[in-house]
């Protein structure tokens, strides 16, 4: 049978092993969080800067199409006289 003094340190050593393994865990976590944190704002980025390109877009299709309408318009007043 073991001693006292070395359960002791045998308790003591799986403590500090239990310790390490939660520090680990918690700086992987840590960095994990970090990590998906930045790939939330690179895309968050990317999808306002996408949104912008098509909002000039439409901005560009609706000038053109009211020129369109009144090239249309002109040509049936044409039309007609």
């Amino acid at each position: 049978m073991l001693e006292v003094s070395t359960i002791y340190l045998l308790l003591a050593m799986f403590a500090f092993v239990l310790v390490a393994v939660l520090v680990l865990h918690h700086h992987n976590s840590a960095d994990l969080i970090q990590r998906k944190q930045n790939e939330v704002r690179n895309l968050t980025s990317q999808l306002t800067a996408k949104s912008d390109i098509f909002e000039q877009q439409i901005i560009d299709l609706r000038i053109r199409i009211d020129e369109i309408d009144e090239q249309i318009e002109i040509l049936e007043e044409r039309g007609q006289q």
